[in-house]
């Protein structure tokens, strides 16, 4: 058996395995506390409609999150929506990205790299977040790591015959297809990989044009390009059409001061500035180390092989799709996001373990994680939190209203949706949407059409005025309504010409709860 057969066998799988069962525990632990909100909202209100109503939105708007929400579709289908199950894919996806990154890593360094990388990675504020939270980045992170993997395959088949290496880069170019169709910036990936495979390249420029890594690296770059434009061109009508939607980005603030800040922080330490600081010392040491690896080896070495390295694939991962969404922002619109950039957290977990793993000795790496694992503690606890999202205190209306409800019990109850906060669009009604054992039975006055029938994220509303034989033999009337846009005056007053006293009034983080009856 050879050295790099031996490097394919042994503990690897095993390893991968391990540590993506440990990336999925510790995504999908306490998952299930946070509250709902509204970007998960738009999850349910698409996943949760029929395949018809599905593709009438997609025609209008968040086309970019289509195939996301078919796939989410085809789970609820399988596993009854609940938050929990809203959100254990994305532990899942995080368990595959997190094993396949071991896997990855220990084809390029040793063991102790490839454990570390995928040990930080799991740990990562971004990646904790993203492995609870209802929504495609988690799953482009794990489709980040099959692209790379499949890209690196193709490339190690630049000696084989003609063929296999078409088949390769096409199948290169179908997942580059699929991710980019899941997460748009995904693209932004495959130009990182284009960068390496140029780096790559020009690593042989010294070298005599008949050696083995010249002919390997050229086979690589001229594969990686028909492969990607192939993609491209597949690609430009779903483009074309996610541009028309642009709309559902007009939240994106401009580029400004901040986004350093959203670079260096939020991008992949999320609300944690220590571990930010710790962290980018750890990848800048790591590439310190490679460089000087590199260094060392041979010119012989290097002239018969033209594999990229652990440098020439992580560097442009992470520099790449950050500047060309910052310059795509300056250029044509704000559509930076440091959220949108989760599928860059294994390049800076395998930065980071390399710096962990020159250490001298193992106990010294051990050590070093430890703390890395100890600065990501408070952060998680945090995102573990009930109102852990936005401040969303869904779920405790959820349960206020359904306590409430079994404890006066009503023949007929109402309920008037008002704002939700931060999201004008919509109406608290995504407050029954993702808890509807609480509202099940009770009137929607307002409601005029359902999203589902709109073809619309939210649904379309009545003026008060124009339905109120609707409270015809109704008991009770329930507003849940902002606290920013106060309606408790104008409804109060509305209601008590219809026979309704205010009975009861609740105050939560960011909502108003009010019951009336008559």
């Amino acid at each position: 058996m050879t050295a790099v057969s031996r490097r394919f066998g042994g503990h690897r799988v095993a390893d991968a395995a391990l540590v993506g069962a440990i990336a999925l525990l510790v995504s999908v632990a306490f998952s299930w506390v946070p509250s709902v909100w509204f970007d998960e909202a738009a999850t349910i209100t698409s996943a949760t409609r029929s395949w018809t109503d599905l593709a009438r939105l997609l025609q209008s708007v968040d086309l970019v999150h289509g195939l996301y929400y078919a796939g989410m579709h085809v789970w609820f289908d399988l596993v009854p929506y609940s938050p929990f199950t809203l959100r254990l894919p994305s532990a899942l996806f995080i368990g595959l990205a997190a094993g396949l990154l071991t896997y990855l890593t220990s084809a390029l360094a040793n063991r102790r790299t490839a454990i570390l990388a995928g040990l930080i990675f799991t740990v990562l504020p971004r990646v904790t977040w993203a492995g609870a939270e209802g929504r495609s980045f988690a799953l482009g992170t794990a489709l980040a790591m099959v692209l790379t993997l499949v890209f690196l395959a193709a490339w190690n088949r630049g000696a084989a015959p003609r063929r296999t290496r078409v088949l390769w880069w096409g199948l290169y170019g179908v997942v580059a297809v699929l991710s980019t169709g899941v997460f748009l910036y995904l693209a932004l990936l495959v130009g990182a990989h284009g960068v390496t495979a140029l780096w790559t390249r020009l690593a042989q420029r010294h070298f005599p044009a008949d050696g083995t890594g010249v002919r390997t690296a050229n086979a690589g770059l001229w594969g990686w390009l028909g492969a990607s434009a192939a993609a491209g061109a597949l690609l430009l009508p779903f483009a074309l059409t996610v541009s028309s939607q642009s709309k559902q980005v007009s939240w994106i603030p401009p580029i400004g001061h901040q986004t350093l800040y959203d670079v260096v922080v939020w991008q992949w330490f999320a609300l944690n500035p220590t571990f930010a600081a710790v962290g980018w010392l750890l990848v800048f040491i790591g590439i310190g180390v490679l460089v000087a690896r590199a260094r060392r080896t041979p010119v012989s070495h290097r002239a018969h092989t033209a594999r990229p390295g652990l440098l020439a694939i992580t560097v442009p991962w992470i520099v790449v799709p950050t500047v060309g969404l910052i310059v795509a922002s300056l250029l044509i619109s704000p559509l930076y996001s440091p959220r949108y950039l989760t599928f860059g957290a294994p390049a800076i977990a395998l930065l980071m373990a390399v710096a962990l793993a020159a250490l001298r000795r193992r106990w010294m790496s051990v050590i070093a994680l430890a703390v890395i694992v100890g600065m990501a503690v408070p952060q998680y606890m945090a995102q573990r939190m009930p109102e852990a999202k936005q401040n969303s205190s869904w779920n405790e209306v959820a349960d206020l209203v359904a306590h409430e409800r079994a404890t006066h019990p009503a023949e007929k109850s109402a309920v008037l949706y008002g704002p939700v906060r931060h999201h004008p669009a919509a109406t608290s009604r995504i407050i029954s949407l993702s808890y509807p054992d609480a509202f099940q039975g009770m009137v929607d006055v307002k409601l005029k059409t359902p999203a589902a029938e709109a073809g619309t994220l939210w649904e379309k509303q009545y003026p008060l005025a124009e339905v109120t034989h609707r409270f015809d033999g109704v008991d009770e009337v329930w507003l849940v309504t902002s606290d920013k846009q106060d309606w408790r005056p104008s409804i109060t007053a509305k209601l008590a010409a219809l026979g309704y006293r205010l009975q009861s009034e609740w105050n939560l983080t960011g909502v108003n709860v009010l019951r009336y009856e008559r």
